[in-house]
């Protein structure tokens, strides 16, 4: 007996010793999207109270934390750990021993170097020796599934000089004992590193040569993680990762194809499986797919034989998963196996019109061929899109005519370079790399908000009418819509860059940068609002950008004749542009006749003015002066001359605007009060 508990113990201890990782495809988010704050900033300058520093700024490369305790049970290569310790070399390690290995040269060492040691979690080739480098700590979830994040926060890639930071975790998962490595946030830094688990110098799991996917966004929605979990890989593991199809679709487009992105988390290369998927749980609707090829740690795009062809419009959820691996073989894991979709039937979808957001400034060089390269792809496509320019604080002392606002726009994409466009507040690209294919992409994808909007001029004063109307719920909390008055064309802001013209350059963001908030939309239903915006003072050329225009007392606007108004919709936590619309110039092209069919008297007045009109509809009439601020607001009906008297006794003396309104027209007029 004696023996065999012997013989049973020593089998046991070798597996444990034996024990290994493997690890799956990077995926986009955070793991198991437990962690979804939004906060990517440094220790001290916007990380949430809630994280601890546990390794500050400026130590030495190498640099330990303190013993630091895991808040709950977890195991790594199988064995219970309590503690670890980080270095600020990108080292997480369960290593007991008083002076472990630190990579203190920050380099891209193999995981197999004497520099590393065992019962290690790495991040290799950042380091955080820095001024704002530090490490920090924080627990997300509840029991019996929380996760612990252990941040490298603002550090360096070794070896990369001038200003940039890279934002790298290591993800300690309760219950599963899976182990995570974040790619979070990164800022002109281009290098590789190698990520992975040592357990020994012959027990390594690896993934060399990684270069951060993420941008300079400080939230979620860039990131990526990488997943080591303990164990021998198995066979056969296709995860579902995602529908390639829209959420919204038009019945009248239907039969649609049924198409998702698989990764195999497997070892053997996939060669042939059964695509199932159902709507609304019904009987699985399956295809047989052979020919495939997807090796292991590979991504497909597999689609189902059979399309779905919905008879009424409405909600339906619509799964997909994989069966019958290279014959009969099960999925040996199917936590993960079933991709599903919440998708709305309408009767039709409408035209998208993407909005371009371009960062650019006249003192940036690359910003000229890239301006030359969108103006012309825009030539091409006269009306089927809608463009505003920001000018940026830099490179050098940035463009005049930057204003706080567009900087509000640059924080909001978490752009750190220009030229930078967003499509639809996506895409991310230099605009030297926009094609043609690319801008029939955005413009095919599927569009489900009408917008329609006017806008009228008098003196300094620019307003604009928008009408929404959905063809589709939208549940979002986050909508809202923002409206920005453009100049056409400006020359005054010329820089270091070459650039005499400059197009769609923002002048002033209505209400302001922050947009103004809307309720989830209805289907069928319409949304009005009415925007304004009173431009102050007189014309101003900055000298740069770091001294730009007070709008409380100035303006940029080279000529008030030459200006435009486009307004879009967008979700702001997903950041998703729903649609955008060039406001249509109202006044100008129907103000004579609505003026010819009107008498305003006397003029100049003291206590009295009266309005005549003879045309047969409704009009709104308003009384405001020169800062936009309203005085008087009615509706009449100037049917047969019908005349409305307008109190003006109590109003001080100065120069007002009579402003008349009618369903196709509006007419503004000086009135003098005395």
């Amino acid at each position: 007996m004696k023996k065999l508990l012997l013989v049973f113990l020593s089998v046991a201890f070798a597996l444990t010793a034996q024990a290994q990782y493997y690890h799956l495809s990077g995926a986009s988010g955070n793991p198991n999207n437990i962690n979804q704050e939004d906060s990517e900033y440094p220790v001290g300058g916007g990380l949430p109270s809630t994280w601890s520093s546990i390794l500050s700024a400026s130590q030495s490369p190498g640099t330990y934390t303190s013993s630091q305790n895991i808040p709950f049970n977890f195991l790594f290569n199988g064995n219970s750990v309590t503690t670890y310790r980080a270095s600020n070399t990108g080292i997480l390690t369960f290593s007991q021993v008083s002076n472990p290995a630190n990579n203190s040269g920050g380099g891209v060492v193999s995981l197999a170097s004497s520099n590393v040691p065992d019962s290690s979690v790495c991040v290799l080739g950042i380091n955080g020796s820095g001024t704002n480098d530090q490490i920090a700590t924080a627990t997300f979830g509840t029991s019996p599934n929380r996760q612990h994040w252990i941040m490298f926060s603002s550090f360096s890639g070794t070896g990369t000089s001038g200003s940039h930071w890279t934002y790298w975790s290591v993800v300690l998962e309760e219950s599963t004992n899976n182990i995570y490595i974040v790619d979070q946030r990164t800022a002109n830094f281009t290098g590789s590193l190698n990520l992975g688990i040592r357990v020994s110098g012959a027990v390594i799991d690896s993934l060399n040569g990684v270069s951060s996917q993420s941008t300079n966004a400080p939230d979620r929605s860039d990131n990526t993680h990488y997943t080591f979990i303990q164990g021998v890989q198995p066979d056969y593991e296709m995860g579902a990762v995602s529908f390639n199809v829209s959420p919204y679709l038009g019945l009248n487009t239907a039969p649609y194809t049924i198409e998702a992105n698989f990764v195999n988390n497997g070892a053997q290369t996939l060669s042939s499986a059964t695509f199932n998927y159902t709507i609304d749980g019904g009987t699985p609707i399956t295809s047989s797919l052979s020919n495939l090829n997807i090796a292991s740690g590979s991504t497909g795009t597999l689609s189902s034989g059979t399309n779905w062809n919905p008879s009424a419009t409405g909600t339906y959820e619509v799964k997909a998963w994989l069966s019958d691996l290279n014959g009969s073989n099960i999925d040996q894991n199917s936590a993960n196996d079933t991709v599903s979709l919440t998708v709305q039937v309408v009767t039709a979808l409408t035209q998208r019109y993407p909005l371009y957001e371009t960062f650019t400034s006249s003192t940036c060089g690359p910003c000229t061929p890239a301006n030359t390269t969108m103006e012309g792809i825009f030539a091409n496509n006269p009306g089927e899109h809608n463009s505003i320019k920001y000018q940026m604080s830099w490179p050098g002392s940035g463009d005049p005519y930057f204003t706080y606002e567009g900087g509000d726009r640059r924080t909001f994409y978490g752009i750190n370079s220009v030229p930078r466009v967003q499509i639809d507040g996506g895409w991310d690209g230099n605009g030297n790399a926009l094609t043609q294919s690319v801008y029939d992409y955005y413009q095919n994808q599927p569009a489900f908000v009408q917008m329609t909007a006017t806008w009228s001029r008098w003196s300094k004063t620019i307003e604009t009418d928008v009408t929404i109307t959905s063809l589709a719920d939208v549940t979002s909390n986050s909508l809202k819509l923002f409206a920005a008055i453009y100049s056409v064309r400006d020359v005054a802001n010329v820089g270091t860059n070459g650039e005499t013209e400059f197009f769609h350059v923002l002048k002033k963001l209505m209400p302001s940068s922050s947009g103004e908030s809307l309720s989830s939309l209805t289907s069928g239903a319409t949304v009005t609002k009415q925007l304004s915006y009173t431009f102050n003072g007189n014309y101003i050329l900055p000298p740069n950008a770091q001294s730009p225009v007070n709008l409380s007392n100035s303006h940029t606007v080279e000529d008030f004749t030459n200006l435009g108004v486009v307004l879009w919709i967008q979700d702001v936590s997903t950041k998703e542009v729903l649609q955008s619309v060039d406001a249509t110039y109202t006044i100008g092209q129907f103000e004579n006749s609505l003026a010819s069919k009107m008498n305003i008297y006397p003029n100049p007045t003291t206590d009295i003015l009266f309005v005549e009109g003879d045309f047969s509809e409704e009009a709104t009439i308003r009384l405001v002066d020169i800062a936009g601020r309203e005085f008087v607001r009615s509706k009449a009906d100037f049917t047969g001359g019908h005349r409305v008297e307008i109190s003006t006794a109590s109003l001080a003396p100065g120069t007002y605007l009579l402003i008349t309104t009618t369903r196709g027209a509006s007419h503004a007029q000086p009135v003098i009060v005395q």
